[in-house]
């Protein structure tokens, strides 16, 4: 069984990522603090070439952005050699963004590492299981 290597996490084993934590809550490697439960998931990416890449983009709303992401607020995870295992969109959230203006649509509800390869990312409209040996964090401008 292989273990996920990431790139541009903290290697401080209680701020980092664990299996425990998933990857709700954790530091960068500059000790900025990624907590997804005050940030909104904008935009999934999957190319299946050589290897399989899955990009994940999570966008700090200004309210809730912490002080040291106030000029990086977006949030890239960006998983290498990925298996698909499940995507699943929800049409019930799907019908209650389209009906409703303050659905949030973005909102997450877990992002769950097994502890050796497996992800789980639930949100108001999609649910999204794979693979990855690889991962990696960046954060950049809007």
């Amino acid at each position: 069984m292989s273990v996920t290597a990431f790139a541009g996490v903290t290697k401080d084993r209680d701020r980092g990522i664990t299996s425990r934590g998933g990857l709700y809550e954790f530091r960068t490697e500059e000790d900025a603090r990624v907590y997804l439960h005050d940030i909104d998931f904008r935009r999934l990416t999957y190319e299946p070439g050589r290897p399989p890449t899955l990009e994940l983009e999570f966008v700090y709303d200004q309210r809730w952005t912490p002080p040291e992401l106030s000029e990086t607020p977006v949030v890239v995870f960006r998983f290498e050699d990925v298996r698909l295992v499940e995507w699943h969109e929800d049409q019930e959230g799907h019908d209650r963004v389209a009906a409703d203006p303050d659905a949030p649509p973005g909102q997450v509800g877990q992002f769950d590492w097994d502890g050796a390869d497996m992800f789980t990312l639930d949100t108001f409209t999609l649910r999204l299981v794979f693979h990855a040996p690889r991962a990696a964090v960046t954060v950049r401008a809007k």
